[in-house]
């Protein structure tokens, strides 16, 4: 623990532990303990942990086969976890959705005939000019195909909702919820509960990078513990 994080949490250890004997307290069951050790442990690295998983998951963070709106609600959630969420990041989180989002998607926005400012006005666009070709794609295919017989018109748009907002068709493709429709109603468009906002959702967080330090505390031996212990 010679450097960065680490460093620093030795150094705030050691301190409180010299201050905690100077004022004469009994530290046996705190900086003496090593379920206490790991305590602190866990509070200190995993946020940490979870930030730089973020950081470096959102630079490989591809759109693929899915829509825009799709790609940047992951999007979104890799960059409030990595912490981007100030307008000094801007510039680099635009270059991310050049590189990452599809070519014939991006090279649109820019040969649009007005290159975006900044992040929100990319998005917009993004998202955009997305929807609009995939409705152009769909009405040529429909052109092509030609009509199908009623019954099957209808079993093809069956609709079914289940308790989390989401519609889904016929064939049991999940459909872009009617995020405005939930926002009016104050309900959560990943669960359709009320009381948190979609950010906040357990749904989301059950998803986000996970590092278990205690866990990886409790596989070291005893004598590991105690030299890492004596090493503070």
């Amino acid at each position: 623990m010679k450097e960065g994080e680490a460093a620093a949490f030795r150094t705030d250890w050691l301190e409180n532990r010299v201050d905690a004997q100077q004022l004469g307290l009994d530290i046996t069951n705190t900086y003496g303990s090593w379920p206490y050790f790991a305590d602190k442990m866990e509070e200190r690295f995993k946020d940490s942990f979870e930030k730089e998983t973020a950081k470096n998951e959102i630079l490989t963070l591809r759109q693929g086969n899915e829509t825009a709106q799709a790609f940047f609600e992951r999007f979104e959630e890799k960059k409030r976890w990595a912490g981007y969420t100030n307008r000094i990041n801007e510039e680099f989180l635009v270059s991310l959705l050049r590189r990452n989002m599809n070519k014939p998607l991006v090279d649109r926005v820019i040969y649009g005939g007005h290159i975006p400012r900044d992040y929100q006005e990319w998005k917009r666009e993004l998202i955009r000019i997305d929807y609009i070709w995939r409705e152009r794609e769909k009405e040529k295919k429909g052109s092509d195909t030609g009509k199908k017989p009623y019954s099957e018109q209808k079993k093809e748009g069956e609709k079914k909702k289940d308790g989390t907002g989401y519609t889904y068709t016929g064939s049991g493709e999940r459909m872009e919820v009617d995020k405005a429709k939930f926002r009016t109603e104050g309900r959560c468009y990943r669960c359709g509960e009320k009381g948190h906002r979609s950010f906040e959702c357990k749904d989301a967080q059950k998803r986000k990078p996970q590092f278990n330090v205690r866990e990886f505390l409790e596989k070291m031996t005893k004598e590991e513990r105690e030299k890492l212990l004596e090493g503070f």
